[in-house]
């Protein structure tokens, strides 16, 4: 029984000396293409954005200390054409006065990716509620296949491609405006 004993113990730190000689402590760097521009997870999710035409309107916004270093956060990110509902007046006064509370309504907690969107839909019989940094909810719902996002007032954005990493965690790309309630 102790010649047993001896041998499971040796085994057991045979194993475990010889598995952690795998591991990794530098995480891969993940690349996705869409529309051919590269968006990569080594790279904030400005610096992904300030890189390409399609989210010259949208890029600056989410420059600056919008995501703290050690958070992980989804973001919604709207494509140029999606500001082209506003008027020159209402998109002047966005940007200058609640730029951070609209920005802030666009990212909830955690990596969020594509299917775990579906699955919370498919889990609230057609509609599906996250809570944004902001603090306020946003709805999830499918529309002829796709996912479609929609605020309180019924503003609604469909989601046009998903799953991109950034250093902090996901972003989706949405073709529409959707805006929290600002008091």
């Amino acid at each position: 029984m102790k010649l047993l004993s001896i041998f499971l113990i040796a085994c057991a730190f045979t194993f475990s000396a010889t598995a952690q000689k795998y591991s990794n402590a530098t995480p891969a760097n993940v690349t996705k293409e869409w529309r051919g521009l590269s968006f990569s997870s080594e790279k904030s999710l400005f610096q992904n954005l300030d890189e390409t035409d399609v989210f010259s309107k949208s890029a600056p916004l989410f420059k600056g200390d919008i995501i703290a270093d050690d958070a992980m956060l989804t973001a919604f990110v709207m494509v140029d054409s999606s500001f082209s509902e506003l008027d020159e007046d209402a998109e002047e006064s966005l940007f200058a006065n609640s730029w951070k509370k609209f920005i802030t309504y666009h990212f909830i907690p955690g990596r969020v990716d594509s299917n775990s969107i579906a699955k919370a839909i498919d889990n609230g019989d057609g509609i599906a509620y996250f809570n944004t940094v902001l603090g306020q909810r946003l709805g999830a719902k499918r529309e002829n296949g796709d996912i479609v996002l929609f605020d309180s007032d019924g503003n609604t954005a469909k989601v046009i491609a998903t799953d991109f990493y950034h250093k902090n965690g996901f972003f989706h790309v949405i073709d529409g405006l959707l805006m929290p309630n600002i008091e």
